[in-house]
């Protein structure tokens, strides 16, 4: 009679690992795609922070180049002054004026080229951004089509062996199936294991030789004390 219900929930479990290979392999083709577009979307964010620096930076050198033009219409009156002034010291004065505005305008132009020099270089990232954006999603829009139909064919070889699970699962008694489906939520899919020599093949612990005892006998269910999965005898042979 255990041998019979050992016998059934093998068969059980070995359906279900394939349900379960059916919607892991589903699930990798989703999870690809998903990687894919996180990828994408995180490129398209890049390009418009970077966008949106660039605003900052064109507005700062708006900035200097106004400095810059109301500075040299400031410099052009005091060198017309210069040829006006009527003392050495107002001449000095405004000699010192004219060296600093010049300095001082020379610094704005050299900050005006950088600003245009990083101004470039964003526009030419957003534009490889984006064009990289673009290339990827149409690649991403073929294969999600390719991961679709492979989908749906996995799909429906699943609902095939669903057909054969339910008669399966009709086969053990309700107590052992309620006890299988626990077990299997618990231990990643693997509710029964084979016991080799003594040792657990699902957590691959010893178990008591009098517990081995009896599974080799194979006269009532046993559960492994470490891992509490179902056991049945495996020879060293089906290795």
């Amino acid at each position: 009679m255990v041998k019979k219900e050992l016998g059934k929930l093998l068969e059980l479990q070995d359906i279900d690992l394939r349900i379960r290979r059916l919607d892991e392999e589903i699930a990798k083709g989703y999870g690809d795609l998903d990687q894919r577009q996180a990828v994408i979307d995180a490129r398209r964010e890049e390009a418009v922070d970077l966008a949106e620096r660039l605003e900052v930076v064109e507005k700062e050198k708006k900035d200097v180049e106004q400095e810059l033009e109301e500075e040299t219409i400031r410099f052009k009156d005091r060198q017309v002054k210069l040829m006006n002034v009527q003392t050495n010291r107002e001449y000095q004065s405004l000699l010192k004026e004219i060296e600093g505005t010049k300095a001082a305008n020379k610094q704005r132009e050299e900050e005006i080229l950088r600003y245009t020099e990083i101004g470039e270089a964003m526009v030419a990232k957003i534009e490889l951004l984006n064009t990289t954006s673009d290339e990827e999603e149409k690649l991403l829009l073929a294969e999600k089509a390719k991961v679709a139909a492979l989908a749906k064919e996995l799909d429906k070889q699943k609902k095939e062996i669903d057909k054969a699970r339910s008669e399966k699962a009709d086969k053990v008694s309700p107590a052992i199936y309620k006890r299988y489906e626990q077990l299997r939520d618990r231990r990643n899919g693997m509710a029964i294991v084979g016991v080799t020599n003594g040792v657990c093949q699902g957590c691959y612990m010893n178990i008591p030789a009098q517990q081995y005892n009896e599974v080799l006998r194979g006269d009532q269910l046993h559960s492994c004390p470490t891992c509490q999965r179902m056991m049945y005898n495996k020879p060293e042979e089906e290795e």
